[in-house]
């Protein structure tokens, strides 16, 4: 699911945002409503701040790590971060720039039929993944897909500006049909990235895994894709 416009009305959204999953199909949620400079919420260093007129991403954020719902179970805990561990180290790099942001709920999402959901408010953003859902339907790998597409919608929200979010969703084809109105080739931007960032992320364009938006791999190997976004963990 995603955040909001540029617009996550993720399933993943920014009230709630679904993202669309399989043959069920588990649906994540759109996107949420962004505010946003140039599309992205905050800037990496002063300079790039100052001159667009967005939030620096604080020293305090940067150094902070996710917030828990008190009511996540230790081990459901340990598969959220493990997933996150799974990561390519750019990935895990992008995402510790702003977990400090982000609240962590364990179980049903509240949007029917979705298994993740991320929602932005002014103080950052909640993720919710039914990891009991996702365990039943798609097993372990479908657990790293499924948190790495939540943040991924994160990453988006708060890091890309929208000339990099277009270079990014260019290279990435058109998807087949259109289930429901949000998926395949109607997969709103925010969903097309927070898919192909999960695949980039883990190194696995989710052959034989039938969950996500139905968006095709990105054209290029994933890391000649993902380049923009390992120059911006690198910066």
């Amino acid at each position: 699911m995603t955040l909001s416009p540029r617009v996550y009305v993720p399933l993943l959204a920014l009230v709630a945002l679904p993202f669309l999953v399989g043959a069920a199909r588990s649906l994540s949620a759109p996107a949420p409503v962004r505010a946003d400079v140039a599309g992205a919420r905050y800037r990496l260093d002063a300079a790039s701040a100052k001159s667009s007129g967005a939030r620096l991403l604080p020293d305090g954020v940067r150094r902070a790590t996710f917030g828990f719902d008190p009511l996540v179970a230790p081990a459901d805990r340990r598969a959220f971060l493990a997933a996150i561990a799974s990561a390519r180290p750019e990935a895990r790099r992008l995402i510790g720039l702003v977990d400090g942001l982000v609240v962590v709920r364990i179980g049903p999402t509240g949007v029917p039929g979705a298994i993740g959901l991320t929602e932005d408010g002014a103080a950052g953003y909640r993720v919710t993944v039914d990891l009991g859902l996702v365990v039943q339907r798609f097993g372990p790998r479908g657990v790293d897909r499924t948190v790495l597409h939540e943040l991924g919608h994160v990453v988006d929200h708060a890091l890309l500006t929208d000339d990099v979010s277009a270079a990014l969703d260019a290279g990435i084809p058109a998807g087949w049909g259109c289930d429901n109105g949000i998926s395949g080739a109607c997969a709103s931007p925010q969903e097309r990235f927070a898919e192909s960032f999960a695949k980039w992320a883990l190194g696995d364009i989710g052959v034989s895994l039938d969950i996500g938006y139905r968006v095709p791999p990105p054209a290029a190997p994933l890391d000649v894709w993902g380049a923009p976004l390992a120059r911006l963990a690198a910066g």
